[in-house]
């Protein structure tokens, strides 16, 4: 076998480094935290997920005052975490006593994600991280000395052009939530964001992840609106837009979310080179999924279907996909579902 093909093999495994990252994974706590503006959901897996579809074995919703959750890029998130931190602590006692290791899931609107396209191949990830650095330096809110920051290669191994899904945060925000676990002496065995975890449920949907033709996800949080566009199966878009607490108002909501669905319209006609998008698939969380539906099918010109978790999980009976419930906590799901390698 030539060497090269050796090398290739071996990176992939994690023995020998390189830009994607290792195949072989660890086993990632099946249960998962769900931080939003207003509550704290708690869920937890059966069973191996790989082994075919999981059951939701327990969960708890607790509310938590105004306040106390402030989403945000740069600044301080928690203002005051005693709230959510003893809402938390009633939680896990109920859910997962006994479980160390916890999936964490946080808003969109606390981190920058970007794709980055490069001229050529990095060799490693060290390189990887120096071009992002680079790249994004002057685009950032803050210094970029003081981000956390991963990425997903989206591209082939072999593309000589390859496009990088990057996400930054800031590294004091970011530890906040963190803490919120470690005090209850807990780990974080996984961070990601809301919108990433429902495209991992969906994943699991067989139906849902492989459409044919261009396909969007549209996730209405409270707080921000995220669109993703896949292609081929692939992440080709990712925008997230803030909603200030001025453009919620009755009057202006409505408006607000059209107006940006357009925006990720007419970027997908006018740089994707986009025809047509055979589908939608909407997760609502804030309250508003009267008009949602409409809104989408008239701005992105496509069928819409509402997210529906029950397709990767079995729910507890008597449960409904479309229950508030279930829609606000199906990115908790995504996350303890696991990651394919």
């Amino acid at each position: 076998m030539p060497p090269a093909q050796i090398e290739k093999i071996l990176q992939r495994i994690g023995l020998v480094p390189g830009v994607t990252p290792p195949r072989l994974k660890p086993r990632l706590p099946q249960v998962a935290v769900t931080v939003l503006p207003g509550r704290i959901g708690v869920v937890r897996l059966s069973g191996p997920a790989s082994r075919g579809k999981p059951s939701v074995t327990a969960f708890k919703e607790v509310p938590i005052p105004a306040g106390v959750v402030t989403p945000s890029l740069t600044r301080a998130n928690l203002p005051e975490p005693g709230p959510l931190e003893q809402a938390l602590a009633t939680a896990l006692q109920e859910v997962a006593p006994r479980d160390e290791e916890v999936c964490l899931v946080l808003p969109d609107s606390m981190a920058r994600v970007s794709i980055l396209r490069f001229n050529r191949m990095p060799s490693n990830r060290r390189e990887v991280l120096d071009l992002i650095r680079f790249r994004m330096q002057k685009v950032l809110p803050f210094r970029i000395e003081e981000a956390a920051l991963d990425y997903q290669l989206l591209s082939d191994a072999a593309s000589q052009e390859p496009d990088f899904l990057v996400t930054l945060a800031q590294r004091t925000v970011l530890f906040q939530y963190e803490r919120l676990l470690t005090r209850l002496n807990r780990h974080p065995g996984l961070v990601d964001l809301e919108s990433f975890s429902l495209v991992n449920l969906l994943v699991r949907d067989a139906e849902a992840s492989q459409p044919a033709g261009d396909w969007a996800l549209v996730n209405a949080a409270p707080g921000y609106l995220t669109v993703i566009f896949f292609r081929e199966g692939v992440l080709c878009f990712y925008r997230s837009k803030a909603v200030a607490d001025e453009e919620r108002s009755p009057d202006r909501y409505q408006a607000t979310l059209r107006r940006e669905l357009a925006s990720c319209a007419a970027f997908y006609r006018e740089h994707l080179s986009g025809t047509m998008l055979t589908r939608a698939v909407l997760r609502s969380s804030n309250g508003e999924s009267r008009f949602l539906p409409d809104l989408v099918r008239e701005e992105l010109g496509c069928p819409v279907a509402a997210l529906d978790p029950g397709k990767a999980v079995t729910l507890p009976p008597g449960s409904g996909p479309s229950e508030a419930r279930w829609q606000a906590l199906a990115p908790a799901l995504g996350a303890a579902m696991g990651r394919r390698a």
